[in-house]
């Protein structure tokens, strides 16, 4: 769970030196002027703004039809004075915009803002080497230059031009209209799921739909922070930027979790960067890779080549070796597995459940996945998990839940009873260790917290890292008939090997 403008006389012949076809990109602004059905009309500054329309749209470019979703926007941003065409009738709303031009945009913005009208000289000097120096110059004297790049004049992304344009006016010309909604909506991980902390500008960008700039380009706000911008896109930024009363608020429900409806088993595991078909039997990272990879691509085989004549022995290993692995994730049941190797160097193993056919474990499989993303929902939903509770909180309310609402089976001594499983731990509220620790690492891995089953000659537990802390907890030792043992919960390695030796 991750948490975080502009007008004047502007000759767009300077802003003309690079010209751009758009990258086929969606048209993000015009899908979300499209969903807005009570899009706000263009509406002038409020009096003692420094922004004023200077002279009169009349239908100055040919190509920008009267019915398209960016002909208001072109109008306002020509009548304030901030673009002009690309020719003489040409707009070219497709066209991308680069770097630079955008960077000038901003300057001029913030010379307008401050001073009414184009105060600052914006000349361009005989001894600069690009047009846009100027602008440039201007922007870094007020700290105001947020990129900088060998090349200006690249076609600029969505995340640039978050970047640019967030510093452009003061904090005062703005009122974080959308500033709870948005943050609300982030965190819950439904909206604007194509920006995380690893992405450009990921504050700007949060930023714009704070301030009612853009809402994204689909019913679940995605940004694309990484397509081109176009001349068409940037018109209609420049509007809500100078007008306030055209800035927009997401139609958004955001529910006070996310729910986890919808998970699949496949999405627990983290899928490898690469993987070796041939590993050495005693390598266990290299097999845990291959298990992560067959887990990721939802199957339950793996086939492995090697350059050698395979023996009994080597598949009696193999199998060992892999099923040692695959119960670390026990929230997966699997339990067993077969290996089937040839003299041509090829294995064969297949992991399945002592408890039940594969058919079977499909099925089990399923109505496990649907069982425990409604006791997440559930928690989330009633209070009992929130936001603000931090990791370790949040495995210990899962804890309380599971041993609340779990038996041990002490008739489940066979390999073969269903309560060696996650699923009879959540769907028939009876397990013994395997089925508790695959039921809660598989509840805590719909919270994206870490963890895997650690297990001697005769039990299983979790290993989980919360809040980047490494806790050993036993949920079936914890479930005392109708006690719950909190000392079983949170211990450290050496209160864990106290209890069971590994």
């Amino acid at each position: 769970m991750k948490h975080r403008v502009f007008p004047l006389l502007f000759l767009l012949t300077l802003l003309l030196c690079v010209s751009v076809q758009a990258q086929n990109a969606p048209s993000v602004l015009s899908a979300e002027l499209t969903a807005e059905s009570a899009a706000p009309a263009a509406a002038s500054p409020a009096d003692d703004s420094p922004f004023s329309r200077t002279r009169a749209y009349e239908s100055a470019f040919d190509d920008v039809p009267e019915a398209s979703w960016y002909a208001g926007a072109v109008a306002s941003a020509y009548e304030y004075g901030l673009m002009e065409g690309r020719g003489e009738r040409s707009f070219a709303p497709e066209d991308s915009i680069t770097v630079a031009e955008l960077l000038t945009l901003s300057a001029r913005l913030r010379s307008t803002y401050e001073h009414g009208d184009a105060a600052v000289d914006f000349a361009r000097g005989a001894d600069t080497a690009n047009w846009f120096d100027p602008y440039l110059s201007y922007l870094s004297e007020r700290g105001l230059l947020t990129i900088t790049l060998a090349h200006y004049d690249t076609p600029a992304t969505r995340a640039q031009m978050a970047s640019i344009f967030a510093a452009s006016l003061p904090e005062e010309w703005y009122d974080d209209r959308n500033a709870q909604l948005v943050t609300d909506a982030y965190i819950s991980r439904d909206f604007i799921t194509d920006v995380d902390d690893y992405t450009p500008y990921q504050t700007q960008i949060l930023w714009m739909y704070k301030q009612g700039l853009l809402i994204g380009m689909d019913a679940s706000g995605s940004f694309a922070p990484y397509h081109s911008v176009t001349r068409a896109e940037i018109a209609t930024l420049l509007t809500r930027l100078v007008e306030p009363d055209t800035r927009l608020t997401p139609d958004w429900t955001v529910l006070p979790y996310h729910s986890a409806v919808g998970t699949s088993f496949a999405g627990l595991a983290e899928a490898p960067a690469q993987v070796d078909s041939a590993p050495s039997f005693e390598n266990a990272d290299a097999i845990d890779a291959l298990v992560r990879q067959m887990i990721v691509s939802g199957q339950n085989t793996v086939t492995l080549s090697y350059p050698r004549t395979l023996t009994g022995a080597d598949a009696t290993a193999l199998a060992r070796a892999f099923t040692q692995c695959v119960k670390t994730y026990c929230e997966q049941m699997y339990n067993s597995v077969s290996c089937k190797a040839y003299s041509s160097g090829r294995a064969y193993l297949t992991f399945s459940s002592t408890a039940c056919s594969d058919a079977q474990l499909r099925l089990y499989r399923e109505r496990t996945m649907e069982r425990a993303a409604a006791i997440h929902d559930m928690l989330w939903e009633s209070g009992a998990l929130s936001y603000e509770m931090s990791e370790y909180e949040i495995a210990r309310t899962y804890f309380i839940w599971l041993c609340e609402n779990c038996r041990y089976d002490n008739d489940a001594l066979a390999e073969t009873s269903l309560s060696h499983t996650a699923y009879s731990a959540l769907v028939n509220g009876v397990a013994v260790c395997d089925g508790y620790t695959g039921a809660y690492n598989l509840l805590l891995k719909l919270e994206g917290i870490d963890c895997y089953a650690l297990f001697n000659a005769s039990h299983i537990w979790t290993v989980a890292y919360l809040d980047g802390i490494e806790y050993h907890i036993d949920t079936t030792w914890g479930d005392q008939f109708g006690r719950v043992d909190m000392s079983c919960f949170g211990m450290t390695a050496e209160q864990s090997r106290a209890k069971h030796a590994w």
